[in-house]
């Protein structure tokens, strides 16, 4: 199953590795900054998908995230589908 990430962006649920808060982090702005160049020197694609202050974070399997929407509801969205085992 997929989970809406904002936009036009979908991903697989089996696919996604951890979703952060930004909210939490202190200095989020350094914290993206630092990790936009690591993941981008691991090969993962790091993107913003929708205009407006990123709220979460979402690393999957190659990519890293920035969403429009807060953890809390990304997390209300993935509860709501079936995950299907494989």
């Amino acid at each position: 199953m997929y989970l809406h990430l904002g936009g036009s962006s979908i991903v697989d649920l089996n696919k996604i590795i951890v979703v952060l808060n930004l909210d939490k982090i202190e200095h989020p702005g350094k914290y993206l900054n630092m990790l936009s160049e690591e993941e981008k020197k691991k090969g993962r694609i790091v993107e913003e998908i929708a205009e407006g202050e990123p709220k979460s974070l979402i690393i999957t399997d190659n990519s890293v995230i920035l969403s429009p929407i807060s953890s809390l509801t990304l997390k209300k969205r993935a509860n709501r589908i079936p995950i299907k085992e494989e």
